[in-house]
């Protein structure tokens, strides 16, 4: 046996992704709220940020800068960063195939002020149930598990947690939280602190003194209701065909939700990060300046530290800080630009949507937009996640105008899921009242209008629109026929 020893050179390459391309991606990714909270903790770090209070654009923070290098014996850190310039090179935006503008305009409409000043002109729901629990409640202890199940109490008006997790969490006895709870499911509105659908209805008739045992058998078996067995509600109710009506009826007046009429403090503010608006004839895409953040470089606390005789020590610890906010405020400048270069080829792409429809939206995918602005389709998707655009048909998640395509039956174009489904739930809602259209039906009637779809794939998008079968259908329909 031989051993030999040989010599090889190898050479490879690999990309390794800096803090700073790091951070501009992670910045794609966040919607404009998200993006705030992320500003926020960075103006607790770094003292070289600030709130900018004024109008002023971000990019002149670099004259208010030039100097600092001077200033410090090695400022070597400051010269590995990219030019002002050849970051808006990077992410120039063509305007030869689309029309939009940087910023909102002044007299734009603040879409986050209207939102919260309807919201601080209503009463929250936890407000009032503690107004009642003050005045129902003497014992501290008593006020305390008030306290604690108010916490608890969901925007419908329900208990989401069992009495039991509750008693654990709290250390609290079960027999005194169900005795709290007892009378607290008298407060208004009436059927809060309900655990359940079923415990909400019977509270709210029972509180109104309209509770009897036929309505509540009759709410006990909601699923017989549901499916417009009428025959086997009256066989279990004991009640004639009038009676059983107007039981219905009184049921079908309850709320099933009854806190929904109040705010909460965690309501749910639609908050978009893209306004779309028509012009004259020009569509225009504007981000949200009312929830993006400004920021900008500290330059009186720049010109105190030019004064002050550093040491190493302390040179590095500001040249590491102050390039941190200089490339914070470069990559959201980057990101913001970004999303609308990419807003803007969306609108271009769906005009007809936002001319006629939901219906008109076309096929497309990641690859359509990416390819025409020449970015990667990751970068069109982290864009396009978890953000919302305001348009004049209503606030609508970017991602829905990515949709998959669908075929044709003729030689025309194709069909997007998403106007298949409008399509389909057009067909259903003017459907005769006596006669509901089975699947297969459904399926002769979209190849009129040139869609080709499968029996399987209408019933998966009917699905997908929370529309029960066509026999089921004809059992509700028979409880609409009640005229109740």
């Amino acid at each position: 046996m031989q051993i030999t020893q040989n010599l090889k050179l190898k050479q490879s390459q690999s990309l390794v992704m800096t803090p700073q391309l790091q951070q501009a991606i992670k910045l794609l990714q966040l919607n404009n709220l998200e993006l705030t909270d992320l500003v926020n903790k960075e103006l607790e770090e770094n003292p070289f940020l600030e709130n900018e209070s004024t109008e002023e654009i971000v990019e002149d923070f670099d004259e208010n800068t030039s100097d600092l290098n001077d200033s410090f014996e090695s400022g070597e850190s400051l010269k590995d960063e990219p030019k002002i310039d050849d970051y808006e090179n990077r992410w120039d935006i063509d305007s030869s195939h689309q029309s939009f503008n940087k910023n909102i305009n002044s007299d734009s409409t603040d879409a986050g002020s209207v939102v919260e000043q309807t919201l601080s002109e209503r009463v929250s729901l936890k407000t009032i149930l503690k107004s009642q629990a003050e005045l129902e409640f003497e014992l501290d202890t008593d006020k305390q598990i008030s306290e604690l199940l108010i916490d608890y109490i969901d925007p419908s008006g329900w208990i989401t947690y069992s009495l039991d997790e509750i008693s654990s969490f709290s250390g609290y006895e079960l027999k005194k939280i169900e005795e709290v709870l007892l009378k607290m499911q008298s407060f208004e509105p009436n059927g809060v602190f309900a655990r359940n659908l079923k415990e909400c209805l019977i509270l709210q008739l029972k509180n109104d003194g309209k509770l009897c045992s036929s309505k509540q058998i009759l709410i006990e078996n909601l699923e017989l209701l549901g499916e417009g067995n009428l025959k086997e509600l009256q066989k279990i109710t004991n009640l004639k065909e009038d009676e059983l009506r107007e039981s219905i009826k009184c049921v079908r007046l309850l709320n099933p939700k009854p806190g929904t009429k109040y705010s909460e403090e965690y309501t749910n503010i639609f908050n978009p990060d893209v306004i779309v608006s028509k012009n004259n004839e020009n569509w225009e895409v504007e981000l949200n300046d009312s929830t993006l953040p400004k920021v900008t470089v500290n330059q009186e606390y720049i010109n105190e530290i030019e004064r002050l005789n550093c040491s190493d020590t302390d040179k590095k610890y500001i040249n590491e800080n102050l390039n941190s906010a200089k490339w914070l405020i470069k990559a959201i400048e980057q990101r913001n630009m970004t999303t609308l270069k990419i807003s803007a080829e969306i609108v271009n792409q769906q005009k007809l949507f936002f001319e006629k429809g939901k219906k008109y939206l076309k096929p497309m995918i990641l690859k359509d937009v990416a390819k025409k602005i020449n970015m990667h389709e990751s970068t069109v998707s982290r864009v396009t996640s978890e953000k919302l655009m305001l348009t004049p048909r209503g606030i609508f998640e970017m991602k829905l105008f990515f949709s998959a395509s669908i075929g044709s039956t003729s030689e025309g174009e194709s069909h997007s899921a998403a106007s298949v489904r409008e399509s389909l739930k057009k067909l259903i809602s003017n459907e005769p009242m006596n006669s509901p259209f089975s699947d297969e039906i459904l399926v002769d009637k979209l190849q009129s209008q040139g869609i080709s779809l499968a029996r399987r794939t209408v019933a998966k998008y009917r699905e997908l629109l929370n529309i029960p079968s066509s026999s089921i259908r004809r059992r509700m329909m028979k409880i609409q026929n009640l005229n109740i």
